[in-house]
């Protein structure tokens, strides 16, 4: 699905440097690799860096040469203003991200994050130059999206064959079974895996809905259905976290056009019905993999999921086969209104729940459940101990590092002196993030740094929500970006899968710049 332009400006250097540096970062980026899967981090995030750099230097000569010309032609361009609120909140980001290094009791360790996940001011650096010149000049082209699709769906299908101890690449030769179980492919860490998977399947599941081209909806098609055992095979909880919530958000867009809604139901009993055929080739394997969590043990081997599968199937032939007369009374507000009441009904039902199992019945025995509804130290994973203490020294700080932080991905030093509890209680030597992404950035960039991220997260939604009716592109890139933000509440940043996210914020902006013709 191409967006047609009106007033189109000449698509140039600039916009050609763009393209090949977003088809880089979508196709060799995630797969490159020096070693095995425990280089992943430091790989890409050397990666990121020199591509980045590269676009810096080359798009700013070619800008250069640009205004040359322009001034002796009498032509003003300003590309970079006027400044959108997710710009301000972007530059807000990094300023303050700036005055929390300067301030802070670790400034090495701030500017590097060498004693984190390399997210330190550098990286930040690093993503409001990508994002500034994607979203100045990113012009939408259907090859990048196929690529990302295509490439993707390898990191996907390589995560199931090691799910599987399949292991093509020998990327799990050395290591030790325990360290296997959690890690995996050129992505490295399960979680990440999971960060990957929830952003590839929302772009797999929206482009299916919208493209019109045949080989778009097919590749688009078989792109969901590997996505979707990739995030099985993930095993991570913080992925079935973003796949939960996105999926009803995306039925929320869907919901205001029928020929949307008829295709989102498809796409619903592709990516239910891939997971049936997950189960034949686990079925093959004699079921020789990793250890399943709960949720996808339920995903894979549950007889229930079929019932699903038809029903959307089933939606989809009736909205097909009486089209015309349904298209007719098609109310796509009252349909929209109706799913924001499920998701509220549904967040505001499990929230419920949740404390109530945590101050009322603290007693029932909830079996799997019980790191989900019941939160105390050993919630998620242990996830909450890190959130009570680390919250507890955040409380400790006075008001100048409140409000700007302990330096950028510094939670190891914050967080130092629960080490010894941690080791003696959980077996984990020591920790470098909280596994949440918005309370590492309240603690390590203070009330105003995390202030500013959402304000970005936030700002950007709106804006491609709102350009969405003009331009229906900007659902690909925006709901991939919402599914990154729903995981990283109980997930962690890195230069592996976060540059991504910075890359389709900056591109739903590019394009909701950009004036367009609706297609629907």
């Amino acid at each position: 699905m191409a967006p047609q332009h009106q007033n189109k400006p000449k698509y140039n250097v600039r916009n050609s440097l763009t393209s090949y540096y977003l088809l880089i970062m979508f196709t060799f980026f995630p797969w490159f690799l020096t070693e095995s899967y425990s280089h992943a981090r430091t790989d890409k995030y050397w990666l990121f860096m020199g591509l980045t750099g590269v676009l810096f230097l080359s798009t700013a000569a070619t800008s250069l040469i640009y205004s040359s010309e322009n001034r002796r032609m009498g032509i003003k361009e300003k590309v970079m203003l006027p400044l959108s609120a997710t710009d301000i909140c972007m530059l807000c980001f990094f300023g303050f991200a700036a005055i929390s290094t300067v301030l802070s009791p670790y400034p090495p360790d701030a500017l590097t994050g060498n004693a984190g996940r390399n997210n330190g001011l550098i990286l930040l650096g690093l993503y409001l130059i990508a994002y500034f010149i994607v979203s100045r000049f990113y012009v939408f082209k259907e090859y990048v999206i196929a690529s990302y699709l295509v490439f993707s769906s390898g990191v996907a299908l390589l995560t199931i064959l090691n799910f599987y101890y399949i292991d093509p690449f020998g990327i799990l030769e050395g290591y030790s079974a325990d360290v296997i179980e959690d890690f995996g492919t050129t992505i490295g860490n399960k979680n990440t895996i999971a960060s990957f998977m929830c952003l590839f399947l929302p772009v797999a599941v929206m482009m299916f809905v919208l493209a019109e081209k045949k080989y778009m909806k097919i590749l688009s098609g078989i792109s969901i259905g590997i996505a979707y055992g990739g995030l099985i095979c993930a095993n991570s909880n913080s992925g079935y976290l973003g796949f939960a919530v996105i999926l009803m958000v995306m039925l929320i867009f869907c919901a205001r056009d029928f020929d949307k809604f008829r295709n989102y139901m498809l796409a619903l009993a592709i990516l239910f019905g891939s997971g049936k055929l997950l189960r034949l080739f686990s079925y093959i394997l004699s079921d020789h993999a990793k250890n399943f969590e709960a949720i996808p043990r339920f995903l894979l081997f549950s007889p229930y999921l079929y019932a699903p599968i038809g029903f959307f199937l089933l939606i989809y032939v009736l909205m097909t086969v009486f089209k015309r007369p349904l298209a007719k009374g098609y109310n796509g507000k009252v349909m929209k209104g109706i799913f924001i009441a499920l998701l509220c009904l549904s967040v505001t039902g499990l929230f419920g729940a949740f404390l109530y199992y945590t101050n009322v019945d603290t007693t029932t025995d909830l079996g799997s459940m019980e790191k989900l509804l019941r939160f105390n130290d050993y919630w998620g994973t242990h996830r909450g101990f890190m959130w009570i203490n680390g919250m507890q020294e955040f409380s400790g700080f006075d008001i100048l590092h409140k409000l700007f932080g302990s330096g950028p991905d510094t939670f190891y030093h914050v967080f130092e002196p629960h080490f010894a509890e941690l080791l003696e209680r959980f077996g984990d030597s020591s920790t470098d993030c909280i596994h949440n992404e918005y309370l590492n950035y309240l603690i390590t960039q203070g009330i105003l740094g995390v202030a500013a991220y959402l304000g970005m997260l936030l700002c950007g939604t709106i804006r491609a929500v709102r350009k969405s009716y003009e331009n229906p592109i900007t659902l690909v890139f925006i709901s991939a970006v919402l599914g990154y933000a729903i995981q990283a509440v109980v997930n962690l940043y890195q230069p592996i899968t976060t540059p991504t996210l910075f890359l389709f914020l900056a591109m739903a902006e590019g394009v909701s710049r950009t004036k367009v013709k609706g297609e629907g």
